[in-house]
């Protein structure tokens, strides 16, 4: 039977391998095959459907063979940028659905990438089923605005949701104890309060009031509006496409096909195949190297992870090792961090803080900040040599905090009991049978106080400021990126593209010279990105987001370190 049992596994794994080299052989054809593509004799547009999820980083080569996955962002503003070059390109077809997984900051990015494609001279199109205010924003980009008969256009204005579990845990007999440093370091307010704190609600506040000017100032732009005039019609929706027409939100009703035909004979081209073929097959490539090192996710200790609950997580030793790797290859001539990260674990985060500023003193390292980059995620981005961020990035958060949930009164509840023996005061500090007296309470606070020292201590040194300048800046507050220019917690606003060209810039390329972008960490092998696929299908995303939320931020607040990280849930929508 073991016999029997060993020759299954080997066949298995046989099989696996064969798979894999199927699937690699596969796609280097896919992707050698495309070399000087033509897509016919007569004009193409660019044919750009967004829904959903819009990732960061491009997907894994499983990925692209086992199902239709969404085209990443760079490849969507890399297939405008070459298309607004291309004479064979003659218009861009954007249809738009609801983006609830796509913050402010990408939006912007892809709007940014729109308007440089209309700069061309070429049309844009945006069609419209069902969208929000985010979605219409980025529709406002394009020369025309169409929506069929029966769409909701949910233009209505920005507001924050803030869930808050403390009434919850009450009931359950969860009792949770944490200390921060800052005074806008709020994340423990969800478990510890009912509702806003002044603090909290001043800071929230202030993020709605500069994410709510963005969308109308765009909006204003787009439509040929003031932005007084946006504001009187946002109060007056939600709308359907009759309304939508009347208030001047589009420009007319039709369906798909009907605007297709209006293209005439140009041919559909996506922006990942039309990428591929635009970059050509294999060859001898002599171009400089830029390194492309994406930061996504919950920063934890350890290896990266696709993530189950709370989504992709980065791990302070892939991402240490990603950053070496770039900076020990001597063809490599710049890096390029993009950090899309609330945070998380505060000494992971030191991990590649320390790479990261090791690599800056070798060449240039340029920061580009995605939807989020605060707290730990703020923290591997400061000691870059130059920092980018969208008008509508959150980032900041400089603080900290640590704490546990005791259980004590839970465990009553369900009849569950628990002896503790210790040698040592501290010893059972984060057990979480019993909650701290104030004693214990003071040496969690005091180690917490000094993460937070040294938190600022190199933010200053990082952003050339003195410990008081920053300290004014920090204390756990969160910034939109346009705000966070104004404090001089970031250097420019832009998106990944003007990080890669102020890459260039530092590193000595030319302005018109294309670099080859080397993605790191490098992608997963076909077997372990088969299993962590197969883990997060399992991992229960039919549970509702505030459970999914909660049990994520269980997961994470265990009490034994530091965490730094974005310090509250919330939802502009």
């Amino acid at each position: 039977m073991k016999r029997r049992t060993a020759w299954i596994v080997a066949g298995g794994v046989a099989a696996v391998a064969m798979g894999a080299a199927a699937v690699g052989a596969l796609a280097l054809l896919l992707r050698g095959g495309g070399a000087g593509r033509s897509w016919g004799a007569g004009e193409t547009y660019l044919a750009l459907t967004l829904a959903g999820e819009v990732p960061e980083q491009p997907p894994s080569e499983l990925e692209s063979f086992l199902e239709r996955h969404p085209t990443s962002l760079h490849t969507i503003v890399e297939s405008l940028d070459r298309a607004a070059e291309d004479g064979k390109v003659k218009a861009l077809v954007l249809r738009l659905r609801l983006l609830p997984d796509s913050g402010w900051a990408k939006v912007q990015e892809l709007r940014d990438a729109i308007v440089r494609f209309r700069k061309s001279g070429k049309p844009a199109y945006a069609h419209i089923e069902h969208c929000g205010n985010k979605e219409y924003y980025l529709a406002t980009a394009c020369t025309k605005v169409y929506a069929v008969p029966t769409a909701l256009l949910d233009v209505s204005g920005l507001a924050a949701e803030v869930t808050f579990f403390r009434n919850t845990l009450d009931k359950l007999g969860i009792e949770a104890q944490f200390v921060g440093v800052g005074r806008y370091k709020n994340a423990p307010n969800q478990f510890t309060e009912t509702g806003f704190t002044e603090p909290h609600r001043e800071q929230t506040e202030a993020l709605l009031d500069s994410l709510h000017a963005q969308l109308l100032e765009g909006i204003a732009q787009g439509r040929r509006m003031t932005p007084a005039q946006v504001q009187a019609l946002m109060d007056e929706g939600p709308f359907d496409a009759k309304q939508a027409l009347a208030a001047g939100l589009v420009d007319e009703l039709l369906y798909r096909d009907e605007l297709e035909a209006r293209l005439g004979s140009a041919e559909r081209v996506t922006p990942g195949r039309y990428v591929k073929a635009a970059r050509g097959g294999f060859t001898l490539d002599a171009r400089p190297k830029v390194a492309l090192v994406y930061a996504v996710g919950e920063i934890v200790p350890g290896e990266s992870d696709t993530g189950g609950f709370g989504g992709p997580l980065a791990g302070g030793d892939t991402l240490a090792r990603a950053v070496l790797q770039a900076r020990s290859d001597s063809d490599v001539r710049a890096i390029v961090l993009r950090v899309d990260s609330p945070g998380g674990s505060g000494t992971a985060s030191d991990v590649i803080w320390k790479e990261v500023e090791k690599a800056a003193q070798s060449k240039p390292v340029v920061v580009s900040m995605g939807d989020v980059a605060a707290s730990g995620g703020y923290y591997i981005a400061m000691s870059g040599n130059a920092i980018v961020a969208q008008p509508g990035t959150i980032t900041g958060s400089i603080g900290v905090f640590g704490g546990k949930f005791s259980l004590r009164g839970f465990y009553d509840k369900i009849g569950l009991t628990k002896e503790i023996v210790a040698r040592g005061r501290n010893a059972a500090l984060f057990s979480e049978y019993r909650p701290w007296d104030e004693r214990e309470r003071a040496k969690v606070q005091s180690l917490m106080s000094s993460f937070y020292k040294e938190f600022v201590t190199k933010a200053a040194k990082g952003r050339a400021k003195t410990f008081d300048e920053v300290d004014e800046v920090a204390q756990g507050r969160v910034w939109t990126g346009t705000d966070a220019l104004r404090v001089g917690l970031v250097d420019r606003l832009g998106g990944l593209d003007d990080a890669i060209a102020l890459a260039k810039e530092k590193a000595g390329i030319a302005r018109g010279q294309e670099v080859t972008l080397v993605i790191l960490p490098e992608r997963k092998g076909f077997l372990q990105a088969l299993l962590e696929r197969q883990e997060e299908v399992a991992a229960g995303k039919a549970l509702p987001a505030d459970v999914r939320a909660l049990v994520h931020w269980g997961s994470l607040l265990d009490g034994r370190s530091p965490i730094a990280r974005l310090p509250f849930e919330v939802r502009f929508r």
